[in-house]
């Protein structure tokens, strides 16, 4: 038997989580919204960077406004840092920092 043998399989689909209803990223530590580079974190408010990155309130972000799991949205979005940016919604690492605040998927 080969692999061309066997039949197809569905691929089940797996929703990518709604960024906005959720806000884990953006509250898990306070060491990963760091400032990369030259230019990163242009535009931002100086008061929300702190020792070259974003100000946290214990782990979560400063700019983040709203209630995690619920309502969030993120109050320099539009400027926001490049791990912020590169951070994509139903990635490996999204979904394990949903796990660690007990939402699903």
């Amino acid at each position: 038997m080969t692999e061309a043998d066997l039949p197809d399989a569905p691929i089940p689909e797996t929703p990518v989580p709604d960024c906005q209803s959720c806000g884990a990223c953006c509250s898990y530590s306070w060491e990963w919204p760091t400032l990369i580079g030259f230019g990163d974190g242009d535009g931002l408010p100086r008061h929300l960077i702190e020792d070259g990155r974003m100000r946290c309130n214990g782990n979560r972000c400063a700019a983040l406004a709203g209630t995690i799991g619920e309502e969030v949205h993120c109050t320099v979005y539009e400027d926001r840092p490049l791990v912020c940016r590169e951070f994509a919604a139903g990635s490996d690492d999204c979904l394990a920092v949903r796990r660690e605040f007990g939402f699903e998927g």
